[in-house]
């Protein structure tokens, strides 16, 4: 089998130039979470006006007034780049389980492709937020949610009765209730039974949950530490 050409390489002015949007579009994405983005104060962020601006000349923002806001071009690209960087926040901390991620989720963002992002996404089980509590952008892949293999994080009524589980995030109204009952992120448990309600193990109390409560607890195999 003949080796596949490597993907063009670009110059290096190239690269600053695309990376420098990146950071750009992924800012304004987080900032418009919050309200409104304004010109003057995503300057101070970024502290480079002129590479603002030739992102207005080209295209992916544009200004009413003072307001920044992201064209057609620059929302899919900045959903695009937010969503592989939280996808990777999500892959460092639950299954790697790192304490300090966030140079590397930067530099992963720009590393992978969409066959990738996709794959990752699907073996963590669509993940709806990141570990900070940001909505994670959804992808083609969350809508279909087709799954050809188990993924490794899932919801609590997934699993097989018996397994030994460790909370990974929780998706539901019910937080802080769960939280109150020992259910939070980390914490090992055990499904006792799914018919008529889901009932689980955690330390020695024994919960019943109803199953849409319990689709909001994702979970992983939880394997003791020797």
């Amino acid at each position: 089998m003949e080796d596949k050409p490597c993907r063009k390489k670009r110059s290096a002015p190239e690269l600053e130039k695309t990376q420098f949007e990146d950071e750009a579009l992924e800012t304004i994405w987080e900032l418009a979470e919050r309200g409104e983005v304004l010109f003057d104060a995503l300057v101070e962020e970024l502290q480079d006006a002129r590479a603002l601006r030739q992102m207005q000349a080209d295209g992916l923002i544009e200004l009413q007034g003072e307001k920044v806001l992201l064209t057609k071009q620059g929302r899919a690209r900045a959903r695009d780049i937010t969503r592989r960087h939280l996808l990777a926040e999500r892959l460092f901390a639950d299954v790697l389980d790192l304490k300090e991620y966030e140079e590397d989720a930067c530099r992963f963002e720009h590393a992978i492709s969409p066959e990738v992002e996709r794959a990752i996404c699907t073996f963590l089980g669509h993940p709806p937020t990141c570990p900070h509590g940001r909505p994670i952008p959804r992808g083609e892949c969350c809508k279909l949610f087709a799954k050809t293999v188990r993924p490794l994080v899932h919801p609590l009524p997934d699993a097989q009765v018996g397994e030994p589980l460790r909370v990974v995030f929780l998706a539901t109204p019910m937080m802080d209730r769960l939280a109150s009952l020992g259910l939070v992120p980390g914490a090992v448990v055990s499904l006792r039974q799914k018919r008529p309600t889901v009932v689980l193990s955690i330390d020695e109390t024994t919960l019943a949950l109803e199953e849409e409560v319990a689709r909001g607890i994702f979970v992983k195999p939880h394997e003791s530490e020797v």
